[in-house]
């Protein structure tokens, strides 16, 4: 028996089963039997290259020893290396390829109510407290430009906190990881990380721990948020966390987004804040939403909005006229807290 003849003809087949079942599985829903073919149609594909590699040793071995070759080689070896980076940071149109199959299957599976969970809970005497997140069709940034025709979107940071009924701050609860540490990113290549006390700065001034600069928005590790800090997740979630047996309290959170613009809130509104202006980033200011809660009463709780804090961050005031706030309020679909 030729075994180059079969291994040719049998490498073809398996060649149009990756093919179609290939497009099948990129552009709809997961199906055992597509998937099963596919992985049988790959063993096969891989046991006629290595026959074929095998009886072919020679041509290839001189194929190596040319010039031509040698170059294929390194070109088809390094040009795999910028497509898994792409795809390990997410980058631009590398990344549009995956989500473009991924929006086609989604958009005929059956809607799933998915979410992350952040489990933060230390304490197992104490009354459990979650809080769902529900993302609206605000919450991620429409793409920006990063360099070399890159783009990349934002999210929003968040933080939720205790305060008495009287409005005292008792203590923060979780915050998303940038705001915790100003982790911020510049587009400048020059700046390693930019401070954003517009980010949060109802939260930061009730905090009222003043950094170095003379901001109150947190700079490096604190150890108050030690354990509480966590990345903001790509869509819904859920964070468990623990709260003290002290009756009833308010429940606060503040959300903020960049690159929300609107037409009052748009970039040149404040040109001589050097703050708002500065980082061409800002857009509409952090909401601040609120819930009376008690630690004694298992219940689910809805967040209500009550004002937004100032545009740059200057002081800790909360701002109850919401006229010029427009897109921001869809950030978030909703907020529900839970005491167990």
């Amino acid at each position: 028996m030729n075994i180059r003849i079969v291994s040719s003809i049998v490498l073809s087949v398996a060649f149009v089963v990756l093919l179609i079942t290939g497009v099948l599985l990129y552009l709809t829903p997961f199906n055992y039997f597509v998937s099963s073919l596919h992985i049988w149609g790959a063993i096969l594909f891989l046991v006629c290259i290595a026959l074929h590699f095998k009886n072919n040793f020679k041509t290839y071995k001189n194929h190596m020893q040319k010039r031509t070759g040698k170059w294929a080689m390194v070109v088809a070896v390094l040009g795999a290396a910028p497509i898994a980076i792409a795809l390990m940071f997410d980058i631009a149109p590398v990344s549009s390829v995956v989500y473009f199959g991924h929006n086609i299957k989604k958009a005929q599976a059956p809607a799933k109510h998915e979410y992350e969970l952040i489990d933060l809970a230390t304490d197992e005497n104490s009354p459990k407290l979650k809080i769902f997140f529900k993302a609206g069709k605000e919450y991620h940034s429409a793409p920006q430009s990063l360099f070399l025709n890159l783009t990349y979107t934002s999210v929003p940071q968040i933080v939720v906190w205790m305060e008495t009924l009287e409005g005292k701050y008792i203590d923060t609860l979780y915050i998303t990881g940038k705001t915790s540490n100003s982790s911020y990113r510049s587009k400048d290549l020059a700046v390693d990380v930019v401070r954003r006390p517009e980010a949060l700065p109802y939260w930061s001034h009730k905090r009222g721990i003043k950094a170095n600069d003379g901001l109150y928005t947190p700079e490096g590790k604190s150890s108050d948020l030690d354990g509480i800090a966590a990345a903001t997740p790509k869509f819904d979630y859920q964070v468990a966390m623990s709260a003290p047996k002290m009756g009833r309290y308010k429940l606060m959170v503040e959300i903020n987004r960049t690159y929300d613009f609107n037409e009052f809130y748009s970039k040149t509104r404040f040109p001589d804040d050097s703050i708002y202006s500065g980082s061409g980033s800002s857009g509409q200011p952090s909401l601040i939403y609120e819930a009376m809660m008690d630690s004694q009463k298992p219940g689910q709780y809805i967040l209500n909005l009550i004002g937004h804090g100032h545009h740059s961050g200057k002081d800790g005031s909360l701002y109850t006229d919401l006229h010029n706030i427009t897109s921001a309020k869809q950030i978030l679909e909703f907020i529900v807290a839970s005491v167990e």
